[in-house]
């Protein structure tokens, strides 16, 4: 079953220490690229839960914000920079020199000075930290792949129907292109008649000039080749795993084939199909863009 790269999913658990919850936000990305949202205090846990996403997307763009609520009623110890304060303050009282003043500073604009308190976070109990997150990790996943699964589904039945809808063409086109030298052939004649009046043309001239053009134009190993890439797709759409990138390539050389048959086939028929084909590939390309 092919997959979105669309999606979203929490999951949240606690224990008597701590209490996580982790929310995940995938959109579509050529690679599998992942964003940590997380406190500095809690940033080692970023490479507890990056295999574990790793193992189970292929691509997408995921945003992963991890919240951690500390139970624990151990002290802050808090302590103040005297280094730093002592700066600060010889930096102020030359200020204040400079400016004629001597206005003392009050203890709340001392504390107000960046970095001056100091608190000494308790050690964490990382082996604790760590299970509760692989298992809010693991609910979120569980939600944000039901999600891009159901999507995916969605992407599969309109893709399916685009497809048919490049067979029916395909099929139009193999219809039309036996035809395109014997109509050739007729205004070729039409136009002899026209323009050389009383003068014959040679039926083994006439079929050398018809059949020149008939290779010129002829369109069998295009179809043959678009045709199978078709086959490719349709049956790429019904396989499990990451196939986003191999019906994107798929796609283009459609796309290809498609340009070449309606450059080389000089019908009006055939031309108008190929308009169609066009824009149909197109929309299979929007659409295939978000398929992980």
């Amino acid at each position: 079953m092919i997959k979105s790269m669309t999606g979203f999913g929490q999951g949240e658990t606690a224990n008597e220490l701590y209490g996580v919850s982790v929310e995940l936000k995938s959109v579509n990305h050529r690679y599998l690229d992942l964003y940590f949202r997380l406190p500095r205090r809690y940033s080692q846990l970023e490479e507890i839960l990056r295999p574990e996403i790793q193992e189970r997307l292929a691509r997408g763009r995921l945003e992963i914000n991890v919240n951690v609520e500390d139970f624990g009623k151990k002290e802050r110890i808090v302590t103040v920079n005297e280094g730093l304060l002592a700066g600060y303050l010889e930096a102020l009282n030359r200020l204040s020199s400079e400016i004629g003043t001597d206005q003392p500073l009050t203890l709340d604009q001392i504390l107000l000075l960046p970095d001056v308190l100091q608190v000494e976070e308790p050690e964490l109990d990382i082996t604790s930290l760590s299970e509760l997150c692989r298992t809010a990790v693991g609910q979120a996943l569980d939600k944000l792949i039901a999600m891009r699964s159901t999507e995916g589904e969605s992407l599969r039945v309109d893709l399916s129907e685009k497809v048919g809808r490049i067979e029916d063409l395909i099929q139009q086109v193999a219809e039309i292109a036996p035809t395109v030298a014997e109509d050739y052939r007729a205004r070729l004649l039409q136009r002899l008649d026209e323009l050389i009046d009383g003068t014959t043309l040679t039926e083994e001239r006439l079929l050398g000039e018809v059949a020149l053009f008939a290779e010129k134009c002829s369109i069998d190993e295009e179809l043959v080749r678009l045709t199978s890439h078709v086959q490719q797709f349709r049956e790429s759409l019904n396989t499990n795993g990451s196939v986003g990138r191999k019906l994107d390539f798929l796609i283009q050389e459609m796309n290809r084939e498609v340009n070449t048959i309606g450059s080389k086939a000089n019908n009006v028929n055939i031309a108008g199909c190929v308009v169609e084909l066009k824009s149909e590939l197109e929309k299979m390309r929007e659409q295939v863009q978000n398929i992980e």
